[in-house]
C-alpha cells in the first residue's frame, strides 16, 4: 500500500527517499527491526546487591526446620543433615528471589545469603541439641543412659584412634581418661558442635550457589503478593 507525501500530499507509488513531485526527503519507519531487536534484547544481570530484610526473612524461615531436622531429636531425620541444609539454602535462595521483586541473584550475593541461613541453621541446631540433653538428663531422668552411651561411644573413638595412628595401649588409656573426666566430655561436646556448625554452614553456602544457578533461568519479574 503506498503512502502520501508528508509536504505535498502527492501520493508514492513505493516507498522512496524523495518524493518525486517536491522533492521532499521521506521518513522510512521499518517497525519489524524494533521488534526483532526486542526479542533479542538480553536479560538483566544478576545483581550483587543483597536486600538483607528479605534475605533475613527468607533464611529465618528456613533455618528453623532445617535446624531441628538436623538435630539429634529424630535420629532417623539426623541421618540426612546435608540433603536438609542443601534443601533449605536452595528454598531460601528461591523465597528471596520472589519476595525482592524477583531480579537474577549473583552466585556471590546467594553464597552470602546461604552463609547466613547456615549460621542461623547450625545455632538452631546447637540449642535443640543443648535442650534436649538438659530435658533427657532432669526431667527424663535419663543421665545414667547418656552416660554409658558417651562412654561407650569414647571407647569406640579411642579404639579406632589406637588402631590408626598405632598408639601404645597405655597412651590410649590415658587418652580415654581424659575424654570420660568433666574436662574431657566438656571438650568433646563442644568440638562436637563446632564440627557440626561448620558443616550446616559450609552445605548451606554451597546450597546458596546452587540456588542461584537454578533460580537464574528465569528473568521474568514476579513479586511476592
Amino acid at each position: 500500500m503506498g503512502n502520501d507525501c508528508h509536504r505535498c500530499g502527492s501520493p508514492l507509488g513505493s516507498p522512496e527517499a524523495f518524493c518525486p513531485n517536491c522533492g521532499s526527503p521521506q521518513l522510512l519507519y521499518d517497525s519489524s527491526s524494533d521488534a526483532g531487536a526486542s526479542s533479542t534484547e538480553a536479560p538483566p544481570p544478576p545483581t550483587r546487591k543483597i536486600d538483607w530484610k528479605h534475605a533475613i526473612g527468607a533464611a529465618t524461615t528456613f533455618a528453623v526446620p532445617v535446624g531441628f531436622f538436623c538435630s539429634s531429636v529424630v535420629p532417623a531425620l539426623a541421618s540426612g543433615c546435608c540433603l536438609w541444609v542443601l534443601a533449605g539454602a536452595v528454598a531460601g535462595i528461591g523465597l528471596y528471589k520472589r519476595r525482592s521483586a524477583a531480579r537474577l541473584v549473583a552466585p556471590a550475593a546467594a553464597m552470602r545469603i546461604g552463609t547466613v541461613l547456615g549460621l542461623m541453621a547450625a545455632a538452631t541446631t546447637a540449642a535443640i541439641n543443648a535442650g534436649a540433653a538438659v530435658f533427657g538428663r532432669y526431667v527424663l531422668h535419663g543421665g545414667d543412659v547418656m552416660e554409658k552411651t558417651f562412654q561407650s561411644s569414647m571407647e569406640q573413638g579411642s579404639a579406632m584412634a589406637s588402631q590408626i595412628m598405632s598408639t601404645p595401649p597405655e597412651q590410649t588409656r590415658q587418652m580415654l581418661q581424659f575424654w570420660l573426666s568433666p574436662d574431657g566430655r566438656a571438650a568433646a561436646t563442644l568440638l562436637s558442635a563446632v564440627m557440626v556448625s561448620i558443616g550446616i554452614t559450609v552445605f548451606s553456602t554451597i546450597g546458596g550457589a546452587l540456588g542461584a544457578r537454578i533460580f537464574s533461568g528465569s528473568s521474568t519479574s514476579i513479586r511476592n503478593s
